[in-house]
């Protein structure tokens, strides 16, 4: 585990966290340069099994003023980056699997990488780093995603601009004509309901913190699709056609590790039909691995996992064998445990109640502290001696 500083030879750091990446590469940065792009574009031609995500802008004027490059941004398309397009954004950040992670001033360009005064910082083994860091990417490509057509670039996208940036590049150099930058596209996004980046990791940084355990909150079902809380844990497997000994995640869960703990919680709805995350009892796991990932076929039988596409398995584990609305109340555990919920909240002074309900928005899995899971496993051993259980693995 490391943590270092780079303030010069970026490019070539850069290229060597990407030979050591086998699943997913994660990038924001509000420029795109043609050097860095054709680098890139070659690597992941070569490397077709890894996925890339990138959140960009989609500026005219930065295009134009040559800032970041409309080919660049065509070259990384065709080799099968995803890109996203976002206004007002700033933030750089470097996501290499799990393994490394850079956060820094340097844009994906040439001068960011390797010509301009620039700070950046080198994460290397970093898990609690590389969680809060996935986190942060994961919510904001997801809301992003929920704006529809408006933040995924496009072939459409780019051949419009390629013609316009040139002609007016050309009115430019004969001062011919004037340009705003009045045309922007991207997703617009309320400011972030999440704490910031750098404060986040800052307060998770602490990896030998007893409190920390290899224990996560996993949700099933979201607020706008809630799931029927008299049906059980298997009848709901069973409508959804899930797997009974697994679970799934839209993105990548990386941070999820040989014997790691998942408490399975569902996004239902209390005994009197409040709107609530419920908890039915717990999974052991063998950990995400790169090969737990649906493919074409996969897909194509059944449709929902292409927006769930990663799995980890259950070894072992109980849910309580009664509708779901006898689980264990989210809410309850913030209101017993508080802020010791969660690791990356315990050095704050003052945390509130709405801060706690938002740690989980959005997300498809969270890690909890040995304090909550002590709470979960006293309060399940309750329902198991009520109700009788349904055993997993």
């Amino acid at each position: 585990m490391s943590v270092s500083l780079i303030s010069d030879d970026l490019y070539r750091q850069f290229n060597g966290l990407l030979n050591k990446t086998e699943g997913e590469l994660n990038i924001i940065s509000p420029f795109i340069g043609t050097q860095t792009a054709k680098m890139l574009a070659e690597w992941l031609s070569e490397n077709p099994e890894v996925t890339c995500n990138i959140i960009t802008r989609f500026y005219r004027e930065d295009f134009i003023e040559r800032v970041s490059s409309i080919h660049g941004l065509e070259m990384l398309l065709h080799s099968r980056a995803n890109i996203y397009a976002l206004i007002d954004l700033h933030s750089k950040l470097y996501l290499f699997d799990s393994h490394s992670t850079i956060i820094g001033s340097a844009n994906f360009t040439k001068g960011g990488f390797v010509s301009n005064h620039e700070i950046c910082v080198l994460m290397n083994d970093e898990p609690e780093i590389a969680e809060k860091a996935h986190e942060y990417f994961s919510d904001l490509l997801e809301q992003i995603e929920e704006t529809g057509t408006d933040g995924k670039v496009t072939q459409e996208w780019i051949n419009e601009e390629k013609l316009q940036v040139s002609l007016l590049a050309a009115n430019q150099k004969s001062k011919t004509v004037t340009y705003s930058n009045d045309k922007k596209k991207g997703a617009v996004l309320k400011k972030i309901v999440q704490p910031d980046l750098f404060e986040s990791i800052l307060e998770s940084s602490n990896t030998e913190d007893a409190s920390t355990s290899g224990t996560w909150l996993k949700f099933e079902g979201t607020g706008e699709d809630r799931i029927p809380n008299n049906w059980d844990y298997k009848v709901m497997k069973g409508e959804r056609n899930r797997d009974l000994n697994s679970t799934f995640f839209p993105r990548q869960p990386s941070g999820i590790a040989e014997g790691d703990t998942l408490f399975l919680t569902i996004v239902s709805y209390d005994e009197v039909d409040r709107p609530t995350p419920m908890i039915v009892g717990y999974a052991k796991t063998d950990g995400f691995k790169i090969e737990n990932t649906a493919d074409d076929l996969d897909i194509k039988h059944t449709p929902w996992k292409h927006r769930f596409p990663f799995y980890v398995d259950f070894t072992g584990g109980r849910v309580i064998n009664a509708p779901i609305k006898n689980g264990i109340r989210l809410v309850d555990l913030y209101n017993t445990i508080g802020k010791s919920t969660f690791p990356s909240l315990r050095k704050r002074k003052q945390v509130t109640q709405r801060t706690l309900q938002s740690m989980h928005f959005r997300r498809s899995h969270i890690r909890i502290t040995n304090e909550a899971q002590d709470f979960l496993m006293d309060e399940l051993n309750k329902r198991f001696s009520e109700h009788g259980v349904i055993s997993l693995g």
